[in-house]
């Protein structure tokens, strides 16, 4: 209870409507007169007593006020709090709060009448809804062990009293307390504290408590609640044999269920999925979608496909072995137009190499505009190219790597024949980046795989600092002051790595202070208008750090495709999506910009702004086009509110972990707090 004590004066603050339901405090009529008759108390006044209670349990109001005003005059206090809660159950507050007033006042009745100031001060916070009373109730509470035989009689008022601070939790959403409410309470509220242990995402717990009430509820209305919670719980938590298991269940009951209608279950979009500390743990160690972007990322471009042929600002071209004029030709133009386009924003660079593509392009040229996709975000198109690359130049190892990663972020399906070749060539001697083929194998597919090869050369290059970056990120290792921070901070993602690293002498709160202070918040540019991992990350820091929503994300007059996709996905989080709506369109019809991403961008801002028919169709468009596993789980959703159990079961297939479309039960809040 110490806890609450401390925590109670949050609700001071509070102007909102309370949920408490009213118990009743029934007159303890043997314990008053056992104390009244050892002081030889008058016996007919006692007698006069004990008939009030009858007449007052009988509901006969006007009988019983007339023997307890006679008896108030003996028995004053637990007369006056039987006659003020009579003028209560009749609503003659103001009369009731007088006498409750009454006994409050008289302080030494807490020592020689408990139940009574017990029971008044519980009844003026139920009329006044004053916080001080609450306030009195719990530190009496704190410390009642020092009433001692009186515990029992204030049983009741204690769990209200806990019940009324659970519901006030719950109002501001402090599951914890609300929880700890709960359990320190006489008698246990399972399903509330069940769904409570739902919203703190402890769903395991909460399954627990609701296959065990599943099995003990004998009322229909509640135990469908309860399937339907279960289902819901089992779903969160992409426990999907157990979800079946309930899904039959509820079948079973198809006849008299209705809490689909009662309680629907929806897709939205979740704002607030992820919590500080989520992004905070996403900013420091990348998850394995940021770890693909950061390859994508760093990844180099290639001007050829021999390592033979080599331009030096001195020497000129120098090759190994006999080259044919025309493909040296060639590869010079294309080099020079890339040089050109590589300086340009990423989405404009794409449209770009696609128009140079010729039917007899060299892999090196397919594997550029691949990593140019890939760094848009558009994956199947990258995918498709890197496979292109791959099977033109077996021979480098950075096609076959990054041709097979690629494959696996997109869930693409190699038959295992020819996966089993790629695997192979990846590990063989020889060919051109076999270490960093070797490493990226490591790092995303087989982390057992031993890499015995030398970089040599490549320690110089960028990509084997990110890479090693990355590896002792994933070995917790410090990298504070790693060789890719301190060597390329002028880089915006690199500086944003860098400006995050905790250094071993920063508390926490040092270490917060300092990051808000030197993260910017306007002249942001370099974040905004620049890759899209870049302006992700930067996004991902400010809400790390609790600054998003002092950020100016508006660049007047800028049309680069890239800083509106970043616009379009921070309006989503501002409460803009009409705007990222109107911007994702632009992109679509001016740069031809549209993929997965973006489309699901598009799905969240239409369930934002309540076009949920656009929503769905985007959802099946998503299906149609990029055969995507989560429009599977969202098409078990839909039927699943439609009853249609048995098709809902078929698509439960594949984990479900979407940052931008959730499921949730409307009226889910208001029912636990009904309980």
């Amino acid at each position: 209870m110490k806890n609450f004590v401390y925590k109670i004066a949050i609700f001071f603050m509070l102007n909102t409507i309370l949920y408490a339901n009213i118990i009743e405090s029934q007159p303890q009529v043997i314990f008053e007169l056992e104390k009244l008759g050892a002081s030889s108390e008058n016996l007919e006044i006692q007698v006069d007593f004990n008939k009030a209670v009858l007449h007052f349990r009988k509901g006969e109001y006007k009988e019983a006020l007339r023997l307890f005003e006679k008896t108030s005059k003996v028995f004053e206090a637990p007369s006056l709090l039987n006659i003020g809660i009579i003028h209560y159950k009749q609503k003659e507050e103001e009369k009731a709060k007088e006498l409750f007033l009454k006994i409050y006042s008289k302080k030494t009745n807490l020592l020689n009448q408990p139940y009574s100031f017990i029971s008044s001060c519980y009844y003026l916070f139920e009329i006044t809804k004053d916080d001080k009373y609450m306030l009195d109730l719990v530190t009496i509470f704190q410390n009642s062990k020092k009433l001692g035989e009186y515990n029992e009689l204030i049983t009741d008022i204690k769990d209200a009293i806990l019940k009324e601070l659970a519901n006030r939790y719950l109002l501001i959403e402090d599951y914890e307390n609300a929880l700890g409410a709960l359990n320190a309470m006489s008698y246990s509220l399972d399903l509330k504290k069940a769904m409570i242990l739902v919203k703190l995402n402890n769903f395991q717990k909460a399954s627990t408590i609701l296959k065990k009430l599943r099995e003990e509820e004998k009322n229909s209305d509640t135990l469908n609640k309860i399937l339907w919670i279960s289902a819901y719980s089992s779903l969160k938590q992409n426990n999907f044999e157990d979800a079946r298991e309930i899904l039959d269940l509820i079948n079973d009951r198809k006849k008299d269920f209705n809490v689909n209608t009662k309680m629907p279950i929806e897709i939205f979009f979740n704002r607030n999925l992820y919590t500080y500390k989520d992004y905070y743990k996403q900013v420091m160690k990348f998850d394995e979608e940021r770890m693909y972007d950061f390859i994508y990322y760093f990844a180099p471009f290639i001007f050829s496909d021999s390592k033979e042929i080599i331009y030096d600002s001195v020497k000129g071209f120098i090759y190994g072995k006999v080259q044919s004029v025309e493909n040296l030709e060639n590869m010079v133009e294309y080099n020079s137009k890339f040089i050109h386009l590589v300086k340009q924003d990423p989405i404009k660079r794409v449209n770009e190499l696609k128009n140079i593509i010729k039917t007899d392009s060299k892999a090196y040229i397919y594997y550029n505009l691949a990593l140019s996709y890939a760094q848009i975000n558009d994956f199947t198109n990258a995918l498709k190219y890197f496979e292109k690359s791959y099977k033109l130049s077996p021979g480098n190892k950075l096609y076959s790597v990054m041709y097979l990663i690629t494959a696996n972020k997109t869930f693409a399906n190699i038959p295992e024949k020819q996966r089993s070749i790629l695997e192979k060539n990846i590990k063989g001697n020889g060919g051109l980046y076999s270490y960093f083929a070797k490493e990226l194998y490591k790092l995303f597919v087989n982390s057992s795989y031993n890499v015995v090869e030398q970089a040599q050369s490549y320690e110089k290059t960028v990509f084997y600092k990110a890479i090693d970056f990355l590896t002792k990120m994933n070995n917790n290792e410090d990298i504070s002051k790693h060789k890719l921070l301190e060597e390329y901070e002028k880089d915006p993602f690199i500086y944003l790595l860098k400006l995050v690293q905790k250094d071993k002498n920063e508390d926490e709160y040092r270490y917060a202070a300092r990051v808000q202070d030197a993260i910017t918040l306007k002249y942001n540019n370099n974040f905004l208008d620049s890759s899209l991992i870049t302006s992700r990350y930067y996004i991902d820091i400010l809400k790390a750090f609790g600054v998003f929503t002092r950020v100016d994300f508006n660049i007047d007059g800028n049309k680069n495709p890239s800083y509106l996709v970043t616009k379009a996905y921070s309006n989503l989080y501002i409460n803009k999506p009409f705007d990222t709506i109107d911007t994702l369109k632009r992109l679509k019809d001016e740069f031809d910009y549209e993929n997965r991403f973006t489309m699901y961008l598009s799905t969240a801002a239409f369930l934002e702004s309540l076009r949920l028919e656009e929503a769905s169709i985007q959802i099946s468009l998503i299906k149609a086009f990029y055969k995507d596993k989560d429009t599977d789980f969202l098409t078990a959703i839909q039927l699943l509110q439609n009853m249609n159990i048995s098709s809902a079961k078929q698509f439960l297939v594949n984990k479900y972990n979407n940052p931008y479309i959730d499921f949730r039960i409307v009226g889910f809040e208001e029912f636990m707090l009904s309980l």
